[in-house]
């Protein structure tokens, strides 16, 4: 068996041997330096990614911006219908219907009084105050009605009065005057004639409903 020889002088053979120890330092450090890359690598594609998305949102955000703008002329023409309607509102709701106050008035007439004259009116549409600061509106003049008529008997005319009286819409019945009536008549027949005069007002709710028609548009 041949013997193998080192013939590497005894104080180089230490330069001959592998030094384990710093061989595995720069291995640890290659390890760290490739998670360091890799870490680098991964959270830029992450800040890469979420810069796409935020530029996404910022495109949209854009864009509704844009449509929401394009829609504030028919937000404002929508307000002005809105207020438009409570003026109207308004005014339909304050109006004295003066067809029902005379169809109420004739559900009281007793069989045995009949008119010789009468007149009524409305009251004012009260007015709307548009401008917070300016003085406030005077009150609305109230109707009024007033009527002449003829009965056989002063306990008819009170009770006349007393009907009208009951009639919602219409209020301070006063009677204006009343005596025998002058002309010509059935003999033995005693006419009386009266007068009256009383305020007429507004009965309506103020929410009372416009009468506004639901209508179909169908498109082409």
């Amino acid at each position: 068996m041949v013997r193998r020889i080192n013939l590497v002088p005894a104080d180089e053979r230490r330069r001959t041997k592998t030094d384990f120890g710093l061989v595995g330092v720069v291995v640890v450090v290659l390890m760290v330096l490739g998670a360091l890359a890799g870490s680098y690598l991964y959270f830029h594609g992450r800040l890469t990614v979420k810069e796409q998305e935020l530029a996404d949102v910022q495109a949209q955000n854009q864009q509704i911006m844009t449509q929401l703008a394009g829609l504030s002329e028919f937000d404002a023409l929508q307000r002005q219908t809105a207020a438009a309607e409570e003026v109207v509102q308004k005014i339909y709701a304050g109006r004295t219907l003066l067809s029902e106050v005379l169809g109420d008035l004739s559900l009281v007439v007793p069989d045995n009084v009949w008119f010789t004259g009468l007149t009524a009116s409305a009251s004012d549409i009260p007015g709307i105050q548009t401008d917070p600061s300016a003085p406030p509106l005077a009150a609305p003049t109230p109707g009024a009605l007033t009527l002449a008529a003829r009965t056989y008997g002063f306990e008819d005319v009170a009770r006349f009065l007393v009907r009208v009286e009951q009639i919602p819409s219409v209020s301070d019945v006063k009677l204006t005057g009343a005596g025998e009536a002058t002309g010509a008549f059935a003999p033995g027949t005693e006419v009386k004639e009266f007068g009256m005069g009383a305020m007429v007002q507004n009965t309506q709710a103020p929410d009372t409903p416009l009468p506004l028609s639901q209508v179909e548009v169908e498109g082409p």
